[in-house]
């Protein structure tokens, strides 16, 4: 430690708006030598002086009160700091951009499995004491008095510092054997640490790198390049079945090679399987596992292994993004335009905002990855925020699926009341007798019962904002969730004059049993969130359709995305429209991105491929360019729209979320904070002109829990200068909330207002 430095400031382990500050304490003589910033200290807390756990965030030589006043610290808890130096400037930045508790951005810098304080997993291993010809003379010794122990030596011989389980179990050897060998003096037992395993399935190591396209040698010529200056932020839109993982694999050999660190994110658990296999069989034991699948103990080890520098790339869901390294040098964002990289618990950070942060305070490269990037990002580039790398051709060039376009209104006139179109049940039965393999997508959410026409497949929107209207069952009324405008249920259709319109919902459970009906001999697995709660449950999943044990793997949009199966020669979209009429902006985008994806899952063998889809709006804009894979056709579409409306990234949307079990109370709340905030807008010129329009509403979802929900919608124009002043204005915002604010949420980047 430097000379003259004797105080910490300390963050304490308390998560409390009046607490979120830095506290002082004098550092004791006797751990000046070890108080570093980023360890986790044992302190005094409040007029009780109550021992609390807090983190040393900085080092002084001066403090701000006098020494008498300065407790001491009690203790220090771990060996080294827990918050590598390079990471603490992210919690000030963290707690800035998501108004969130200095504290809330350091737990999700630690494992929880520090914090519960779980023990360290230890085993017994058993050593010879001596070698060579002393051992065989005891074997010779011993022989005739007792087989086990003769067999122990031998086993130990050939093998030192076997676990005494496993001794155990090849020799047959009773515990007493092996501890009279102890007590001759023999043999030693030791208890040695050992980490738990959370991948239990070691891949062949040593896969030699694949023969790349022109495409993907010039990407990865491009990123090594960036990764020798220490900078850049890509954008790497590859068609599905490119080889962007091939691309991430050498870009990551090229960062270790600068002896730097790597971060890879998926966006679901269930991708994880597939990807750590893939970089466990070029990196071995130097990639680790982090996602919030593991056990709390798994958690803590494979952060422990990282933090001990005894690995270099980390293969991860969205936390993964706060992955202790100290010499970061590449994080690679696979499928970046998805919604599960956005937390959805406070702090209510997006990895890749959090990704971008993380690479230019720590000199890193950013590489965002996708068929189908967010409009935004895409956005973003031509902006000249990324810079763009295209992968336009499949690997081996193979083609991109056919993709057929099914009218679902031809078919209720055919009479067809199936879930399945005449076209997909052929196919189906095409691929069974064929022996290949199908993936159907449905992607049913609950909550999204939008109101359609079966005949025409007209949508009934709002005249205000072009957005789906959302049917509430408990008074059958329509309602818009971006204006709080209110419409009748239609008894027919407004645009055909049908009586075949109603709200549109059909589940996977159902969808699985219609199809079992329909093909009794095929081999079905359903892959969503009923099936894959327990732990584990995606690897089984995808493992046992990988290894050709079923024939359909049935699933929502969890299925859809950087699964490769060469197998598969057909894949289904039952419903289109689900996906299609969200009550939210970017619906047209998602449904895009949806079908884009699970398209690309076929054709992916030899075999080939093709894709039908199934919808009631046949002719939209967004299932006809996703059925060309024209990502630019309707990003050029899209943009348009968002312009004309107002909509991101032309805007800015701040979302100030209230619940309440008595509905009263909290229209009361909504309105008086929309009118406070009109207040405080109306005497800033600054607020005032970048405002576009603010207003309270019920959420789409009105009630959980027996709980009631308003919000309040900002929405900004998306200068910085406009952002700032907001950001200062939700700070003033949640202070007059405190009293209330376990109940109130403000997210400055929802991706949902549901």
């Amino acid at each position: 430690m430097e000379g003259g430095v004797v105080y910490a400031g300390v963050i304490i382990d308390q998560a409390h708006p009046s607490l979120d500050r830095v506290f002082h304490y004098i550092i004791p003589p006797e751990l000046r030598e070890r108080v570093q910033v980023g360890m986790r200290v044992q302190v005094p807390f409040g007029t009780s002086n109550r021992m609390v756990e807090g983190y040393v965030v900085r080092l002084d030589t001066a403090a701000d009160v006098p020494d008498d006043k300065i407790k001491a610290i009690d203790s220090v808890l771990d060996d080294y700091p827990v918050l590598p130096q390079s990471m603490i400037p992210l919690i000030g930045w963290m707690k800035e951009e998501y108004h969130c508790l200095s504290i809330e951005a350091i737990r999700c810098m630690i494992p929880p499995g520090l914090r519960a304080n779980v023990k360290k997993k230890a085993q017994k291993l058993v050593f010879l004491n001596d070698y060579g010809d002393v051992v065989e003379e005891r074997i010779d010794h011993i022989a005739r008095k007792s087989k086990y122990m003769t067999d122990v030596l031998r086993l130990l011989a050939q093998q030192d510092g076997i676990p005494l389980e496993e001794v155990r179990a090849v020799t047959g050897a009773p515990l007493s054997s092996i501890k009279s060998l102890e007590k001759r003096g023999w043999i030693r037992i030791e208890q040695q640490e050992v980490y738990r395993n959370p991948w239990d399935y070691e891949p062949d190591t040593g896969v030699q790198p694949k023969a790349l396209t022109d495409e993907q040698r010039s990407a990865i010529e491009t990123l090594e390049a960036a990764l020798i200056r220490g900078c850049g932020k890509f954008l790497l839109q590859g068609v599905t079945g490119s080889g962007k993982t091939e691309v991430y694999i050498q870009a990551a050999q090229k960062a270790l090679a600068l002896n730097k660190q790597v971060i890879v994110l998926v966006p679901e658990i269930s991708l994880t399987p597939q990807t750590v296999e893939r970089f466990k069989s070029h990196f071995g034991q130097r990639v680790a596992i982090l996602h919030s699948g593991l056990s709390l103990g798994e958690r803590y080890d494979e952060w422990r292994r990282i933090r001990n520098q005894q690995v270099d790339v980390v293969v991860g869901a969205r936390s993964a993004i706060f992955a202790p390294f100290e010499r970061l040098g590449l994080i690679i964002v696979d499928e970046a335009h998805e919604d599960s990289y956005k937390s959805d618990m406070q702090p209510r950070y997006h990895a890749v905002g959090v990704a971008r942060k993380r690479c230019e305070l720590e000199g890193a490269v950013l590489l965002l990855g996708s068929a189908t990037p967010s409009l935004t990002d895409y956005y973003l580039a031509e902006k000249g925020m990324y810079k763009t790398i295209k992968m336009k051709h499949r690997v081996d060039h193979r083609p991109l699926p056919p993709v057929e376009i099914v009218d679902m209104r031809k078919e209720i006139e055919l009479g067809n009341r199936s879930i399945l179109s005449g076209a997909l049940y052929r196919a189906l039965a095409d691929v069974l007798q064929k022996g290949e393999q199908a993936i159907l997508l449905l992607n049913r959410r609950g909550y999204a019962q939008f109101v359609s026409c079966r005949s025409c497949g007209f949508v009934v929107k709002c005249h205000n904002c072009d957005i789906s209207l959302t049917y509430h069952a408990y008074d059958k009324t329509l309602k818009c969730h971006y204006c709080g405008a209110s419409y009748p249920y239609p008894n027919v259709c407004p645009g055909c004059g049908s009586k075949y319109i109603k709200h549109f919902g059909i589940g996977t459970q159902r969808a699985e049993e219609e199809i079992k009906k329909l093909f009794p001999q095929a081999r079905i697995i359903r892959m969503d969130m009923d099936t894959t709660s327990t732990k584990g449950a995606h690897q089984r999943i995808l493992r046992a359709f990988g290894e050709g044990k079923y024939d359909i793997l049935l699933g929502t949009q969890m299925i859809a995305k950087g699964l490769d199966f060469p197998r598969v020669t057909l894949v289904g979209v039952i419903a289109a429209d689900t996906s299609l009429h969200l009550p939210d902006y970017r619906s047209s985008e998602k449904a895009f991105q949806l079908i884009t994806q699970v398209a690309g899952r076929a054709g992916r063998g030899p075999r080939g491929g093709r894709v039908i889809i199934q919808t009631y709006q046949p002719q939209h804009y967004a299932i006809q360019f996703a059925a060309r894979h024209d990502y630019v056709g309707f990003y050029s579409r899209e943009i348009e729209i968002r312009r004309q409306f107002l909509y991101p990234p032309f805007s800015h949307i701040i979302r100030i979320l209230m619940m309440d079990e008595k509905e009263e109370d909290l229209i009361r709340l909504a309105i008086d904070t929309r009118d406070w905030l009109k207040q405080r807008i109306d005497g800033s010129p600054v607020l005032k002109q970048g405002l576009i329009d603010v207003g309270a509403y019920s959420a789409p979802l009105e009630r959980i829990n027996n709980r009631y929900r308003w919000q309040v919608l900002i929405r900004i124009r998306p200068d910085d200068i406009y952002k700032q002043a907001y950001h200062r204005l939700m700070d003033e915002c949640l202070e007059r909330l405190m009293g209330v604010k376990e109940t109130t949420i403000v997210d400055f980047y929802p991706l949902s207002l549901l």
